[in-house]
């Protein structure tokens, strides 16, 4: 039985008196109890679908549509907004992508649960009267969901706030709000982007579970074919506002037609095929060609620079000698009961001039905690940090902090908040060069735009505001305010995680060029697996805050030893054989 049907469906917002056309004559169709995905880079118009399918798009922006979108046999696109209020929840239950900027964060998970709670006949927010019959079944079916997403402390997990939860437990907690209405339809728009491939790997088998449960019909948006590829029954690829692929998870995984579905798979990473000499990316010119049929592919794969700078090899290495990091430490005469949290324990490591280290590691397992310690961005509890003369002990950094400055940056993980929104993209380039280097004048200025063509962008991009530019556009500025002074050593905070496919490709081409260029040494720090283990030198797994095993790539991904590694390994996504530009290893 179909329960979703789009039928040319276009939508487009009005600017200036201008319409401007976002999603163009997209058709298809769900059937009760399956899960579509709807796949495709940023700005393919995956989300605007989600968002117009449950008319939420009209709250942000002055919108139009045309076509229709039919749940269950109505057209929703003709409801009034009373009427459309009142199927969502109900019919049409939504999980965003951020959870913690969807759940309130001034009440309490029990209270939003509850608030969620809709009886046929009933109204908005009924159930949250305390007292009544509707509040305790309200309750009762909160803490029967919490327990069917793996929450079995509902005591406590209804007198939580979203902030005091991990990211896996607010998702699982949107899984639950979504239920609470019993919806016929379920929308999830990329519900595991930033979670770790574990976390991620549970909330999938939970979806799934869960879904099947309710015969829920699923509309799944994601950028990672590898997730779609466990969770969907068909897939449908976007880009560019349009549908141009809908098969099959089958048929869309193992042969697809259309040359952009071929380049968004050519681009995956995947376990045992290494880019370290580049990662494929999609070509416009190349994709243009092969939808007219003048080319056999669309991806390429930019050859990088094979000579390193002389000095390559000669650099300065880092040691990590017996850190730690307790957060919450209790003085002799402290009152405070607040438990300890040992972020990192007794962790000891040493990085090469010119190496490529990865760090892997579930959320909270001390990635971060770590990558922050030898950025000196905070002082370790107990052991040393050494690079150069530089040193970083409990009391402090020891030496010219600004020289340490020069010699070691950090790439954060998300550019939309670590970047000064008021500030042109030149003018954030320039700030490491005119704080930390003697340029002044016109010789800033030069070496800005020196480094604006170094990463990539095109030299409008100096005039420009972070909220004019896009998310890779955005991390190449991150990058090069990180090598504006010409450090030694990078540490990169998950600097892909939210990044699609092919801009991922272009982001970590980028790095490999500078370090081939510059004989940068890199601490990588991720969640993805199949990304770090194609391009690292080697590769350490952190676990509960401790080091529990470094190795090359081979050996990790052939001859794990923690059970942990082998944990990771399982759960991360991978796609099914298909044929690809790197190069295969045994």
């Amino acid at each position: 039985m179909t329960l979703l049907e789009l039928r040319e469906l276009t939508v487009g917002v009005i600017a200036d008196e201008t319409e401007r056309e976002l999603v163009r004559e997209l058709s298809f169709d769900l059937d009760q109890g399956r899960t579509l995905c709807v796949v495709g880079e940023s700005g393919s118009g995956k989300t605007v679908t989600a968002l117009s399918i449950i008319r939420l798009l009209e709250f942000v922006a002055p919108v139009f549509t045309r076509g229709g979108i039919a749940v269950d046999g109505v057209d929703v696109t003709r409801l009034s907004a009373d009427e459309m209020r009142a199927y969502r929840g109900p019919r049409i239950g939504m999980i965003f992508q951020e959870a913690l900027d969807s759940l309130n964060p001034s009440q309490r998970v029990g209270k939003q649960l509850i608030e969620a709670y809709r009886k046929p006949g009933s109204l908005p927010r009924q159930a949250a009267r305390k007292g009544t019959p509707l509040h305790r079944e309200a309750e009762a079916k909160a803490r029967g969901l919490l327990k069917e997403v793996g929450l079995t402390d509902t005591d406590r997990v209804l007198s939580l706030y979203p902030h005091q939860m991990s990211g896996g437990m607010q998702q699982r907690v949107m899984i639950a709000l979504a239920l609470m209405a019993d919806p016929s339809l379920l929308i999830a728009d990329e519900p595991t982007t930033a979670l770790d491939v574990t976390t991620q790997a549970e909330i999938l088998t939970l979806f799934d579970r869960v879904r099947r449960d309710h015969g829920t019909a699923c509309v799944f948006i994601t950028h990672d074919m590898g997730v779609a590829a466990q969770v969907a029954d068909r897939i449908a690829v976007m880009y560019r506002g349009e549908l141009v692929e809908l098969g099959s998870t089958e048929d869309i995984l193992h042969a697809p037609k259309h040359p952009y579905t071929k380049a968004l798979l050519d681009c995956v990473p995947q376990l045992g095929v290494s880019r370290r000499d580049g990662f494929p990316t999609i070509s416009e010119a190349l994709l243009a060609a092969a939808m007219n049929g003048d080319s056999a592919v669309a991806t390429e794969t930019r050859s990088l620079s094979r000579a390193k700078s002389e000095d390559a090899g000669e650099g300065t290495a880092l040691r990590i000698d017996s850190v730690s990091k307790v957060y919450g430490r209790r003085g002799r005469f402290s009152l405070s009961r607040e438990p300890e949290v040992h972020a990192v324990k007794d962790v000891s490591l040493e990085i090469a001039p010119g190496e490529f280290f990865g760090l892997v590691g579930e959320s909270g397992s001390g990635k971060t905690t770590l990558g922050r310690l030898v950025s000196a961005l905070e002082p370790p509890t107990s052991g040393t940090i050494a690079f150069g003369e530089h040193r970083c002990t409990p009391s402090g950094l020891d030496g010219d902090e600004r020289a340490f400055r020069r010699r070691a940056q950090l790439i954060f993980q998300d550019p939309q908040s670590s970047l000064d929104p008021r500030h042109t993209a030149a003018r954030i380039i320039a700030e490491p060069l005119r704080e930390l280097t003697g340029l002044r004048g016109a010789e800033l200025d030069r070496r800005v735009i020196e480094l604006i063509d170094e990463v990539g962008l095109p030299s409008d991009t100096a005039k420009k505001l972070p909220s004019q530019l896009s998310g890779g556009q955005r991390q190449r500025v991150s990058i090069a305010r990180a090598i504006a002074a010409e450090p030694d050593l990078i540490v990169a905070d998950e600097p892909t995680s939210a990044l699609d496919v092919s801009v991922q490709g272009q982001v970590m081409n980028l790095l490999l060029e500078l370090r081939r260029t510059r004989a940068l040494s890199f601490l990588f720090i991720t969640h993805n697996l199949s990304l770090v283990l194609s391009v690292a030198d080697r590769v350490g797994v952190m676990y509960r805050g401790e080091l529990i095993e470094i190795g090359e790539p081979d050996e990790i991904r052939l001859r794990a030893r923690h059970e942990y590694t082998r944990r990771l390994l399982a759960a991360n996504p991978e796609l099914p054989a298909h044929p690809h530009t790197g190069v295969r290893n045994p």
